[in-house]
């Protein structure tokens, strides 16, 4: 019996692996999709205005009134 308990932790132990980098290449998928997005927003959708935001889905850019504050010109979804 005691010969078969470290093929059963063993098992358990490669399961949570596979798990865990799944885990962590499902993170990074996400993550890489994200910068993508904020990406096109600061370079192809906000790109003549000083500043972006992305978040949600959607772009916002923003421009500096004639005072110098920041105010939001533009929003667009991605």
């Amino acid at each position: 019996m005691n010969n078969n308990k470290w093929k059963v932790i063993a098992i358990i132990f490669i399961i949570l692996f596979l798990l865990e980098n799944g885990l962590f290449i499902i993170g990074g998928i996400i993550v890489y999709n994200e910068e993508k997005d904020i990406k096109v927003c600061y370079y192809e959708v906000c790109k003549k205005y000083p500043d972006a935001y992305f978040s949600d889905g959607v772009c916002k850019c923003y421009d500096y009134d004639l005072i110098g504050n920041l105010v939001e010109v533009d929003s667009k979804l991605i």
